[in-house]
């Protein structure tokens, strides 16, 4: 059923902020209501998102269990959760407005503000430091107790990957909300259906998944909770255009078919607009400033707020949707005063930075094959194409961040002699491979913008950060800093120069990683998505000040989606094409075959036609074919390669690995050891093992057992007759019958815990913690989500060694470069869990309700029959070393 959303004077200040992201708002969206929020960039659009998904603020924020003379709220004593309890938050909710109105004469105000009084600008500090005004209401409940009635998708569609297999990643949300095991599944084909996912194996892995379809899986786990509201958050910021058509029509259907509550925050509306009600624009109240009211400044229906004269949508930071573009709001070619009298598409001269018969990829691996391109002064290249089409690949093996697999990336003399020469005491690069230039060599040529803004930042304050680069070149810092500030300024940045970089939207994170990358005065700029996220006003300011660098000579390369941007700067398109179905420029029906080496194409002449791809309007010079990513089959893996141990219970599994261990260690004697040993591999062959498999999956013990053995034979305890003696090493009788035990009790050990444990899946095993060992799932399912992030650890870890080479600080040694890295790396993993948090909040996780469980974990004889094996092998090989008299209490 469509809820109802209200925003009561609601404000909130970000922790470490002194300016509130949202001031004093006033809003009420009705049941069924199709909404499209928007306004300029930091304008609070997201922070409004998660206030509405009761993410801000604690549990208690907006309500008090005591209110009006202390006499509990009705429903305090039914089930969380429960129609009654709700019904009667709802009532008291209605009941504690009209009181606050009766007394102040004034509007109602939500629950607990009659004692509060919060919406007459009473602060509330929460446990994470942020402070919240007023109150959101969902259907008359404060949003923060309405977890599951609202559903979020973000921007980012990796940062809603909470488990490792999709199934449950879908089934999470109901799971939080208490919905019967016998309910989840269907429900969760539904949605997989409804987003265009039913292809898809719910045991397949969302690491092989493409963006789009990671956001259609964040999509399909917020529908399946079935939500009063749905907030979409820029979900299709960061998707191809055919990633972007797929997001809109899954919604379309969805929300058609529900008739749920719809709220869009979208910078480029126009494929939403058949669904959209109302169009709600936001902007700053008279204060001005940042410490302004956010007020509504245009409200009604999209016919309405985009035809209506009287306002100024550009100055608002809006983009008008194309069916509703006035000559004034269309974004062209853009035209400056300096500009050089030769197209951005063409450049100037001969190529700055050259390809050669290029491989790229990672890991050795090639993506794509035999490309040759050359990039000119003063030219503008778009390398466009899908999601996962190797676009930054591409771009950062030119910025000389990746090896080339084959061939190579050629710097051209003018670009190696640098902008002026010996600049600050560094040498220009005898070596014409950017790769082996240093990171100082490399910081005043070649400057690269990732995709990530957090993968970039080195500094604590936003001033620094944009300083670096000059500092890092030789610059002397009154000259960096006024540098700085200039850029600061054009990029609308100026009032947060103090400010931690983190802290800034995401539009800004992305302002200030180019304002960092202009201040070096690179004569190549690499911009990886560099309008992501922005308003027309900052976009326009981007795309303007892009379009200035080439009446300085800068090369510029751009990795986009943005067709607008293309078009605007007039650029040269480079498309890779997975799969090699694109066309060549110059013969638009021709397709280029995968594995085709690309030559060089006739340029267009001047004025000419020379069409679009897919689209894209611009002056083809490249189809590079790449590898195509694919739909692949992805066979369920086997919770064990033995079908005995894959029936036991995960819990038992790592219980049994345990018993085993813990009794061996009393002795340490070899007959007890190599008894267990031959006992467990008769088991496991039993089992249904393979000596292959064995060997194979346990080579690491199998080379630690030897290891730790010569360290026992060369300084253990001596004893007995001694065999040979040099210095401090003494090999004994004693020693030798020590590392003989030692090894076979590393075997002993190891080898059964680790076959035992082979291919149980983390989902499952903490599903058996909670549900049979009865451990705390906050815990478990927060410490399992956890886990998902080392994951993208190794590639985070990647991402910073490059961004530290392209701003000048990675000649360091690996010992000093190490610690800041490894904190620049820890800070990103917090946030990433920060944002994971919230992910898991969303979908109501921690909440009131008590959980279910998509998959019950039970317990049958087998099980303890298998954990009465796993004990009896130690104790029958004790038994056997007392039998014996070699059994040597903890090796005495």
């Amino acid at each position: 059923m469509a809820a109802r959303l209200e925003c009561r004077h609601w404000g909130y200040r970000h922790a470490s902020r002194e300016q509130y992201a949202v001031s004093d708002l006033n809003l009420v969206i009705p049941p069924g209501q199709r909404v499209l929020l928007l306004g300029a960039s930091g304008i609070g659009k997201s922070t409004i998102l998660s206030g509405m998904a009761g993410l801000l603020g604690d549990d208690a924020e907006g309500y008090t269990d005591h209110a009006a003379g202390g006499n509990p709220a009705p429903g305090d004593f039914s089930p969380p959760g429960s129609p009654a309890r709700d019904s009667a938050l709802r009532d008291f909710a209605l009941r504690d407005s009209d009181l606050a109105a009766s007394r102040t004469g004034g509007p109602p105000v939500p629950e607990g503000m009659a004692d509060d009084s919060r919406a007459d600008g009473v602060e509330v500090e929460d446990s994470d430091g942020g402070v919240t005004r007023g109150a959101i209401l969902v259907d008359g409940v404060p949003a923060a107790r309405a977890r599951g009635r609202v559903g979020l998708v973000l921007q980012d569609p990796d940062a809603q990957v909470i488990f490792q297999r999709v199934g449950d990643n879908v089934a999470f949300g109901m799971e939080n909300m208490g919905v019967s095991a016998d309910r989840i599944w269907p429900r969760v084909h539904e949605c997989m259906k409804a987003v265009g996912l039913s292809d898809l194996e719910l045991h397949r892995s969302a690491l092989h998944l493409s963006g789009g379809q990671l956001q259609r899986l964040a999509l399909a786990g917020a529908l399946a909770m079935s939500p009063g509201v749905l907030l979409l958050d820029e979900p299709t910021a960061n998707l191809d255009p055919d990633g972007v058509g797929q997001i809109v029509s899954a919604v379309r259907q969805v929300v058609g078919d529900r008739r749920s509550t719809m709220v869009l925050v979208e910078h480029r509306a126009e494929p939403w607009m058949d669904m959209i009600d109302r169009v709600l624009v936001l902007g700053r109240g008279q204060a001005g400033g940042q410490n302004g009211r956010t007020v509504v400044v245009a409200d009604g229906t999209p016919e309405e707020v985009f035809t209506d004269t009287s306002l100024d949508l550009a100055a608002l930071g809006v983009w008008v949707p194309a069916r509703y573009r006035r000559p004034g709001d269309e974004v062209g070619p853009i035209h400056t005063e300096d500009e050089p009298g030769y197209p951005a598409w063409e450049g100037s001269g001969p190529a700055l930075l050259s390809a050669g018969n290029l491989a790229v990829g990672r890991g050795g691996r090639a993506i794509a094959h035999g490309i040759d391109l050359g990039f000119r002064t003063g030219q503008i290249t778009a390398l466009v194409g899908a999601n996962g089409a190797g676009k930054s690949t591409l771009a950062m093996t030119l910025a000389g961040l990746l090896p080339e697999v084959e061939g190579q990336v050629t710097a051209s003399p003018e670009l190696m002699a640098g902008p002026g020469g010996a600049e600050g005491g560094v040498r220009p690069p005898t070596d014409p491979d950017p790769t082996r230039w240093s990171s100082r060599q490399l910081a005043s040529r070649i400057s690269y913008v990732f995709q990530n803004p957090e993968h970039q930042f080195a500094r604590g304050s936003v001033l620094e950060e944009v300083m670096l680069a000059p500092l890092r070149t030789g610059m002397g810092r009154e000259a960096a800093e006024a540098k700085a500030r200039d850029l600061l300024a054009r990029f609308r940045l100026d009032g947060y120069a103090d400010a931690n970089p983190y802290t800034l939207s995401g539009g800004e994170k992305r302002r200030l990683t180019v304002a960092a990358a202009l201040a070096a005065a690179p004569q190549v700029l690499i911009l990886d998505e560099p309008t992501f996220g922005q308003d027309r006003l900052t976009w326009m300011s981007m795309a303007g000040l892009i379009h200035s660098l080439r009446a300085d000579g800068v090369c510029v390369i751009l990795v986009t989606h943005d067709r607008d941007l293309v078009r605007a700067l007039d650029a040269r398109v480079v498309e890779l094409v997975p799969g090699g179905t694109g066309r060549r420029g110059g013969d638009p029906g021709g397709p280029v075959q995968a594995g085709h080496r690309i030559g060089a194409l006739r340029r267009p002449e001047p004025g000419e036609d020379v069409g679009s791809i897919q689209g894209w309007q611009g002056h083809l010079a490249r189809s590079v074919p790449v590898e195509p990513m694919g739909e692949r089959a992805e066979p369920e893996r086997p919770a064990s390669p033995s079908r005995l141990v894959a029936a036991i219970n995960p819990s038992f599994r790592l219980i049994g690995a345990f018993l085993i261990a813990i009794p061996l260690m009393f002795s340490l004697d070899w007959v007890s050891a190599c008894t267990a040993l031959v006992l467990e591999v008769i088991l496991l062959l039993a089992a249904g093992f393979r000596p292959t498999r064995i060997l194979k999956s346990t080579w690491p013990i199998l080379v630690g057992a030897p290891t730790s053995a010569l360290a026992i034979i060369l300084y253990g305890k001596s004893g007995g007759a001694t065999l040979w003696r040099w210095g401090l090493i003494n090999i004994s009788e004693r020693s030798v019958s020590l590392a003989l035990a030692t090894a076979l009790r590393v075997l002993a050990v190891g080898v059964p815990a680790v076959i035992t444990m082979l291919g149980v899946d983390s989902t499952d095993l903490a599903d058996s913690f909670t549900q049979i060992l009865h451990l705390p799932e906050r815990f478990v399912y927060g410490g399992l989500a956890g886990m998902r992030l080392f994951s993208v650890l190794k590639d985070d870890w990647g991402a910073l060694t490059a961004s530290r080479r392209s701003r000048g600080l990675g000649d360091e040694s690996r010992a000093k470069a190490f610690f800041p890295q490894a904190f620049a790396l820890l800070v990103l993993s917090i946030r990433r869990s920060t944002t994971l948090a919230t992910a898991m909040e969303a979908r109501g996780f921690g909440g009131t309700v008590r959980r279910t469980h998509a998959r019950t974990s039970t317990l049958a004889v087998r099980d303890w029959v298998y954990l009465a094996l796993c004990l009896a092998v130690p104790v029958a090989s004790l038994l056997v070393a007392w039998w014996t008299g070699a059994f040597a209490f903890l090796g005495n």
